[in-house]
């Protein structure tokens, strides 16, 4: 009997860890891109919020120092239907923390590797006139040209 409840509890936790997802995948359409051979890495959901699309940004780098995964080293603007760019602030999740990660050893070697969450959003748009996110970051130790654009479909 004992190991009955055991199980029980078992597989309960097991179906209730199976339905967790991070912040993005919880609030809407999702849409992703990397870049540098997935070295650099961007996810994103969309949602209405009061007059505002709002977007909720989670971000991968791995092989760059910390401060590349802040705020700051990011420019970001939406997309419209009409291939028309259009500039948002940036901010950091409330409440603000420090990009998570750091030190990363493997069989091949030892790596940065941070992740930072930030939520910006665009007021009085509407959200399906959103077609994409564009995340260019002012400094990466990888070659890149165009950034990151995480399009929906």
């Amino acid at each position: 009997m004992k190991y009955l409840g055991m199980i029980g509890l078992l597989s309960l936790l097991v179906s209730c860890a199976h339905d967790m997802r991070g912040p993005a995948s919880s609030l809407g359409p999702v849409a992703e891109d990397s870049l540098a051979w997935g070295n650099v890495r961007a996810v994103a959901a969309k949602e209405v919020d009061h007059k505002a699309v709002c977007f909720d940004i989670e971000l991968t780098l791995t092989g760059t120092p910390q401060d590349q995964a802040r705020p700051s080293n990011w420019t970001v603007a939406w997309v419209d239907q009409q291939d028309h760019y259009h500039l948002v602030n940036l901010q950091q999740r409330d409440p603000a923390s420090v990009p998570a990660g750091g030190e990363t050893v493997s069989p091949y070697g030892s790596y940065q590797k941070w992740t930072n969450a930030f939520r910006t959003c665009a007021p009085n748009v509407e959200a399906s006139s959103v077609k994409a996110l564009v995340l260019t970051p002012k400094q990466l130790p990888y070659s890149f040209s165009d950034g990151l654009k995480l399009v929906w479909k």
